[in-house]
């Protein structure tokens, strides 16, 4: 019985591992298809705050951006801007585009928003942030951990992941089962 005992132990801290493994593979994957996205095609990630745009996304998401050229905005496109008057930067729906190719004036709208929004905004920056995703809940996990929380995470997440791939890449071989040496 000790045997059996002794065994199911040491199968189930190997199942074990292995799924540690797996799970941390996983997550260096995620985080590395993240950063490739971010690097490659510029995209920027932001969360948030209000519930005027519900039921596309509400507060708390965190919504994906990408830059488009203001030269490509069109009615209906979810953009990011600083509306005249404002220090914050809002995420509305598009009613309207006038004005010059190269310096367009917006009209926007919350969806959940029964009136227009009351500005025209002048966009003077050669692109401007577009909504190509949103994931719940994520944005208030974002605005938690800003500052130095979130730096610590960053740095002790990329040391967790450092050191645990190279204890992983040096580890001894002839510990795996049915290695020929």
């Amino acid at each position: 019985m000790t045997y059996l005992a002794e065994g199911t132990s040491a199968g189930f801290h190997r199942v074990l591992v292995g799924l540690i493994t797996v799970g941390a593979a996983v997550l260096t994957a995620a985080i590395a298809a993240l950063a490739f996205m971010i690097v490659v095609f510029h995209i920027e990630l932001r969360p948030v705050l209000t519930g005027s745009m519900v039921p596309t996304y509400g507060p708390g998401a965190l919504l994906v951006t990408k830059p488009v050229p203001v030269t490509e905005l069109r009615k209906g496109m979810i953009v990011l801007f600083v509306p005249p008057g404002q220090r914050a930067e809002f995420a509305h729906r598009i009613t309207s585009v006038t004005g010059g190719r190269s310096h367009p004036i917006v009209t926007t709208k919350g969806d959940a928003n029964k009136a227009p929004d009351p500005w025209r905004a002048q966009l003077d920056s050669a692109t401007v942030p577009e909504v190509v995703g949103s994931v719940p809940w994520l944005g208030r996990l974002m605005v938690g951990l800003r500052g130095p929380i979130q730096i610590a995470l960053i740095v002790l997440g990329g040391l967790t992941v450092g050191v645990g791939g190279t204890r992983w890449i040096l580890r001894p071989r002839s510990s795996i089962r049915g290695a020929v040496a």
